[in-house]
């Protein structure tokens, strides 16, 4: 006998893919501001070091700056590539997974998960596991490290700008 489901059931799964989704683009939107932030960090700093001095706490933003913008980098880097082998339980709806796919055979296994609301069910549930993955693995543990050491530089560089002022 089939597992039968609310009538609801299909909106919940719907928003918590949305929620999912909303959650990746704004973890790239602010990616994407950190990294216009640094730059012009970094921009005006090395502007600043081809012109002559470079003071102690501006090298401090400049580095700061730039291990920022690398882990900002790394949040929104796509990961690409052909797999090796086949993959074991893949997403039919990640184009990662399924572009490397003969179309018959996707297109095959992809029919067998819609015969049943129980497959459908499941087939959207992990899609949403493995962004969720993605998202805790990779994007917010990137962006939060990012934003972290972005912080610890300007907090540094006030520091280090004070005393360069008390001395001087």
């Amino acid at each position: 006998m089939s597992k039968t489901y609310s009538n609801q059931a299909i909106h919940l799964m719907r928003t918590a893919q949305m929620s999912t989704l909303k959650l990746s683009q704004m973890a790239d939107q602010k990616a994407s501001i950190l990294l216009g932030a640094t730059f012009l960090v970094f921009s005006l700093s090395v502007s600043r070091a081809l012109s002559g001095g470079m003071p102690i706490s501006l090298m401090i933003l400049a580095g700061f700056s730039f291990a920022s913008s690398l882990c900002a980098v790394m949040a929104v880097l796509p990961k690409v590539g052909r797999p090796t082998g086949k993959i074991k339980n893949a997403n039919l709806l990640f184009f990662g997974h399924f572009t490397w796919m003969d179309e018959e055979e996707w297109q095959d296994q992809l029919l067998e998960r819609l015969e049943t609301d129980e497959t459908v069910f499941r087939t959207m549930a992990h899609d949403m596991y493995q962004n969720g993955q993605v998202l805790a693995g990779k994007k917010y543990r990137f962006l939060a490290l990012a934003y972290k050491m972005f912080m610890t530089g300007l907090f540094l560089t006030l520091t280090v700008f004070a005393i360069e002022t008390l001395l001087s």
